[in-house]
């Protein structure tokens, strides 16, 4: 501060020499020289002002969520597995069959043999899943060609309960067990109508939601003495509704 002093005491005896010694009232010139010398003073101070640093704000980093996945797996269709067997399942599948028919319960169905009416024919069926395990079917199969020994066509409609199980989503395993009704011609070894018990076994297998294919092994009807033993094999579409 004394040389910011000493700076205003030169400048004053400046102004008043230069005046010629004029102690009178400051002119309009030496007021200038007055604030001239308070600011060169202020500049020239023995303590300079020094701004205060300003802290550096640090922003935190913009997270952008991206909600695409979200989306995409809303849109996302759920795969639904082929439906075999289930509770409330209506049902219709057709066949190709082989069917034997002989006098005792030795039948092949894959080979001609002696005392043996060997048939190629068409199953048709219907049939509904009134509960998860267990169902209702009803068949009919008629023979269309292979007509040894001189007899008819092979003839036979049977009513069954199904019980089946799934072993995965698109395979099921089934049982049948019912009643069945034959009948052939009166030429030859076999005679006119035979009925009585019947039970097979299968698997379903499903290739699409609806569709299904199914092979199975069928005891039309066995040799109770008197009636002739009777087997179809089966390899068909099933179609749910």
């Amino acid at each position: 501060m004394k040389l910011k002093s000493s700076i205003i005491a030169i400048a004053a005896l400046s102004s008043m020499s230069f005046a010629g010694g004029d102690i009178g009232g400051p002119t309009t010139f030496e007021t200038g020289d007055y604030v001239a010398a308070e600011v060169a003073a202020e500049v020239a101070g023995d303590e300079q002002y020094v701004a205060p640093a300003v802290a550096e704000v640090t922003r935190p980093p913009v997270v952008v969520i991206d909600n695409t996945k979200k989306e995409e797996k809303k849109e996302e269709k759920k795969v639904v597995p082929p439906v075999v067997a289930s509770a409330g399942n209506f049902y219709a599948g057709i066949a190709a069959s082989l069917m034997a028919v002989r006098l005792d319960d030795r039948v092949n169905l894959f080979a001609d043999e002696n005392q043996q009416d060997r048939q190629i024919g068409i199953t048709a069926l219907i049939g509904y899943d009134f509960m998860d395990y267990l169902g209702a079917e009803l068949r009919a199969s008629m023979a269309v060609s292979g007509e040894d020994n001189n007899n008819d066509a092979l003839q036979q409609v049977g009513v069954y309960l199904k019980p089946n199980y799934d072993v995965t989503d698109d395979i099921n395993l089934y049982g049948l067990l019912g009643y069945s009704m034959i009948n052939m011609s009166d030429v030859g070894l076999f005679d006119g109508d035979n009925s009585g018990f019947s039970f097979g076994a299968g698997l379903d297998y499903g290739v699409t939601e609806n569709i299904s294919v199914f092979t199975d092994v069928v005891n039309y009807l066995r040799n109770y003495g008197g009636t002739n033993s009777t087997w179809g094999a089966n390899l068909g579409l099933k179609y749910n509704f």
